[in-house]
């Protein structure tokens, strides 16, 4: 039986105005000193605004989804590893939904939300179309993997819980689809609103789709354990993050690196996770847990995202000044899928390394990007800032495992202590 909560949503069936794209709208989004604020904006890709169907997303209320090993029809299988991406959405969202409908106020042509639900999914409406322009001016084009994505908002989320998911958004690639569950308040800004974190969950899209051919449960992530798992796990999350920081930047808010401080109040867990943060440095402990925890160990671990902000600060400190991160925006998309004769990219290197995951590593993955990088100095300036940061074993340049690098890259170029 569906939550009230959610009943109540589906009930709100509009009558007012459904134009056509492009829709004059208020919605909840960052001014220029950061704030959120009520603002009117433009929504330029839905088909249908009471509904939030468009070209971008397509949004879903009332689902459940549950995620439950001892599921006997998951079991039946061998678990969820063992099913098609289309058995696994069949089997673990158990309510398919149906369609959300919004309420809006006609005030001498522009909508306002006329209810809190209305608001939330019209900023997130924004959001998702904002992460795709984004995306646009990286690629080049219009990025395929991001149209008409399956959102389901307020669902009835369970992970080998009893309890539901509230506060939180994800990217689930096992059911490709986009979850928003429930607002319960303990955040300040609901995670739907915060463009960082929409920006975070399309990058995971964006990676699943060009480095795992959007395979719902990747191979690696089946077979892999150690550092192999570990690194691809940790690159996913802070690449996500520092994509997450670029899609803040064509908002009026410019290019807000902690961006997870609009949501949340934990100021430790803002700062581990801000990408501009130049302390971000291995040590030891990090480094331990990095090679020796097991994948269960790992994925409930800060440590994962910890390395992962390491990947995602050589970034940011390496594309600094402004007018090089673009570049490196676009070197890292090509990172992602390349079989260039003589070069390669995610994909090529964890399909060669499928059975000899030791090959995976931390430096044969920032040789990857370098590799990419045209720009000379942006290109050591990376070398420079990933050696140090994360702890490579070149020690000096040229180095064998990353000869991508040039001679004058250099470790020590940061503050970061060495190991």
């Amino acid at each position: 039986m569906r939550k009230p909560v959610a009943a109540l949503l589906l009930a709100l069936w509009a009558c007012g105005p459904n134009p056509k794209p492009p829709v004059n709208v208020m919605a909840v989004i960052p001014d220029a000193s950061g704030t959120y604020t009520t603002k009117q904006v433009q929504l330029t890709t839905l088909d249908s605004l009471t509904s939030f169907k468009g070209a971008v997303a397509q949004f879903m209320g009332g689902n459940r989804v549950v995620v439950d090993a001892n599921d006997p029809m998951v079991k039946a299988v061998g678990g969820i590893q063992n099913m098609t991406d289309e058995q696994r959405y069949d089997v673990l969202v158990k309510d398919k939904g149906m369609d959300v409908h919004g309420n809006f106020i006609d005030k001498s042509g522009i909508l306002w939300p006329a209810d809190f639900h209305t608001w939330n999914m019209t900023s997130m409406y924004w959001n998702f179309e904002q992460a795709f322009t984004y995306y646009q001016g990286v690629v080049g084009k219009d990025p395929d993997e991001l149209k008409s994505l399956r959102v389901m908002y307020w669902p009835d989320v369970r992970m080998q819980s009893d309890t539901p998911l509230a506060d939180n958004a994800l990217y689930l690639s096992f059911i490709r689809s986009f979850v928003i569950v429930p607002f319960k308040a303990t955040t300040k800004v609901p995670l739907a609103m915060n463009i960082g974190v929409i920006g975070h969950e399309l990058a995971h899209k964006v990676f699943g789709k060009r480095v795992y051919d959007d395979q719902g449960v990747p191979a690696p992530l089946t077979t892999w354990n150690g550092q192999a798992f570990n690194l691809l796990k940790s690159m996913d999350e802070g690449i996500a993050d520092f994509h997450g920081f670029g899609v803040t930047c064509v908002t009026d808010a410019r290019c807000r690196p902690d961006f997870l401080k609009w949501s949340v109040d934990d100021e430790g867990l803002i700062h581990r996770r801000d990408v501009s943060r130049n302390d971000a440095c291995m040590d030891a402990t990090l480094q331990n847990a990095f090679n020796t925890f097991s994948p269960d160990m790992w994925v409930r671990d800060q440590s994962m995202y910890d390395v992962g902000n390491l990947i995602a600060a050589s970034l940011y400190q390496a594309g600094s000044p402004k007018d090089k991160m673009q570049v490196l925006r676009r070197a890292l998309l090509a990172s992602y899928d390349d079989s260039t004769p003589g070069r390669t990219g995610f994909k090529q290197l964890i399909s060669t390394s499928i059975n000899t995951p030791q090959n995976f590593t931390p430096e044969a993955v920032a040789d990857i990007i370098a590799s990419h990088i045209a720009d000379p100095e942006l290109k050591m300036r990376w070398c420079n800032e990933v050696s140090d940061r994360l702890a490579l074993r070149c020690t000096g340049f040229p180095c064998d495992l990353m000869p991508s690098c040039p001679q004058q890259s250099a470790r020590g170029t940061t503050k970061c202590p060495a190991l």
